[in-house]
């Protein structure tokens, strides 16, 4: 998709955002809304998991294999549904996002803002703040699953497009803030990531 677009399958966006594509405004608007964010996750602690467990963000941990060193990305879902407001609000996502990695307290590394299917999320920033969506199976009206490798679903399952979302990143940079997935090379040089998992991201970089 053209790097101007505003939301679409994950796959078909641009990784990072060209800032250079926004209007001074949206540039501005951009800048507002993650320090709105930052803010946010200063005031409300979001950066102890324990605090942002006791407001409402469920972790749910993925079993890790015994040689799986990576740094995991846990979502911590605040399960409660938005009524009215905002579509975007920053001082409450729909998720915290932790890296967790082995031998490592959680790291908050971003913050995920999602609505219901079928509604549009706002764009303040223009082309900087766009809205991924996935391919899920669902059964009616639930929520989707990730489908398995070969694209299919189960029986009574369909594939359809999910609702959009936002990640927002908290790497110190408005272009790497606002990437469509983690951004590690920025979350490594804001020491967010493991030192050794870096060096080997790092070292996989330049062997391409």
């Amino acid at each position: 998709m053209p790097a101007t677009s505003r939301r679409g399958l994950i796959q078909h966006l641009l990784q990072y955002p060209v800032l250079e594509l926004a209007t001074p405004a949206e540039h501005m608007a951009a800048v507002r809304l993650l320090a709105r964010i930052e803010a946010a996750a200063e005031a409300g602690r979001w950066y102890d998991a324990s605090i942002a467990a006791s407001k409402g963000f469920v972790r749910r941990t993925a079993t890790r294999k015994p040689d799986d060193g990576s740094a995991h990305y846990l979502h911590a879902e605040l399960l409660t549904e938005r009524q009215g407001g905002p579509l975007l609000d920053a001082a409450r996502p729909k998720a915290l996002i932790y890296a967790n990695a082995p031998g490592r307290p959680l790291a908050l590394v971003g913050a995920m803002y999602s609505l219901k299917r079928g509604e549009q999320g706002p764009s303040p920033g223009g082309p900087i703040t766009r809205w991924h969506s996935h391919l899920v199976c669902t059964v009616g009206e639930q929520r989707g699953v990730k489908p398995p490798d070969d694209g299919s679903c189960p029986p009574g399952a369909r594939l359809r497009q999910g609702s959009e979302m936002l990640h927002v990143w908290f790497t110190g940079d408005l272009r790497s803030a606002f990437a469509v997935s983690a951004p590690e090379p920025e979350l490594c040089k804001a020491g967010l990531l493991p030192g050794g998992y870096c060096r080997n991201l790092d070292g996989k970089r330049r062997g391409m």
